[in-house]
């Protein structure tokens, strides 16, 4: 292959790679945007692309045509699309590596689009803020073609994780981190409006670090899960009170709402009934008692 990288799409994400990877040393990169010869959008991709010496190549095929891997970094919006104009025309010993934020179903039906023997695809979930980490931002792979992305760009400085799992196994990470990661917050904000507005927000967070001590997330998971199990009925109700406090504050009490609703659903499936109001089992086996008990789950909610 004539260039070892051709960026598809060459936003702020790609052109920070980018530069990492040439000042690493690796000077056989180039790239298309959709957007290079746009009035105004254009004048600032060319600029980047000029400040690290990269070509911009006239069309999208011209781009990948010679190309060892192809990095799509567009949108989880366009990135299938893209994806079934340019896979088709890879030959044997390419890969495609999608760097989109896009789901893991989306990610799972871009290797089903008909492609060459001898292409891989790479699912390249990228896991914290380019801008600053550039090319050494941490990404996890799966995919076919995971095992050879890895091994040819971590010694340029490239900071990945192949999870040898199918396509669609590293977004899967992401998106599934950020049910913790986005929604912890706003039970945070919507718990300590309340509490400042009793003037106890100290005391509130003292009694939750008594509470937590400092536990990893997977001691939180054995202290939590199976004993929200037993006890979802109970704390259900126990929420009704919260809901009404908080809303007498004027306080948006959704996430409560939802933590309502959520034990209520579990409560109905009668899971104690298997497990006791003791339960011996660990965190993996509850979650695992949780999804055998999918389909019920799926008719209540």
């Amino acid at each position: 292959m004539e260039n070892l990288i051709a960026f598809i799409g060459f936003g702020e994400a790609a052109f920070h790679i980018a530069k990492g990877l040439k000042i690493e040393g690796l000077s056989n990169i180039v790239a298309y945007d959709a957007n290079q010869n746009d009035d105004k959008k254009g004048i600032i991709i060319k600029k980047r692309a000029d400040e690290i010496d990269i070509i911009l190549k006239e069309s999208v095929i011209e781009a990948c045509s010679n190309a060892k891997f192809i990095f799509s970094l567009t949108s989880a919006k366009v990135c299938y699309e893209l994806a079934s104009t340019i896979i088709p025309n890879l030959v044997s010993g390419q890969i495609y590596v999608d760097m989109n934020s896009a789901s893991p179903q989306v990610k799972s039906d871009i290797g089903k689009i008909k492609h060459a023997e001898g292409v891989q695809i790479c699912d390249a979930a990228i896991m914290g803020k380019v801008p600053g980490n550039g090319h050494k931002v941490p990404m996890i792979l799966s995919g076919d073609g995971a095992s050879a992305f890895c091994i040819k760009l971590i010694r340029y400085g490239m900071n990945m994780t192949d999870l040898n799992a199918p396509l669609g196994g590293a977004s899967a990470i992401k998106m599934f981190r950020s049910v913790v990661m986005k929604g912890l917050p706003q039970l945070m904000i919507e718990s300590m409006m309340a509490a400042e507005k009793y003037g106890v927000l100290d005391t509130l967070l003292e009694s939750l670090n008594d509470s937590l001590k400092g536990s990893s997330i997977e001691q939180l998971a054995e202290q939590f899960i199976a004993r929200t199990i037993v006890h979802a009925e109970r704390r259900s109700s126990e929420m009704e009170d919260v809901i009404l406090t908080l809303e007498s504050l004027n306080i948006d009490a959704s996430m409560s709402k939802s933590t309502k609703e959520k034990l209520e659903k579990i409560a109905k499936l009668h899971l104690i009934d298997k497990i006791g109001a003791a339960p011996s089992i660990d965190y993996k086996e509850a979650i695992q008692l949780l999804i055998s008990n999918t389909e019920t789950i799926s008719h209540s909610y």
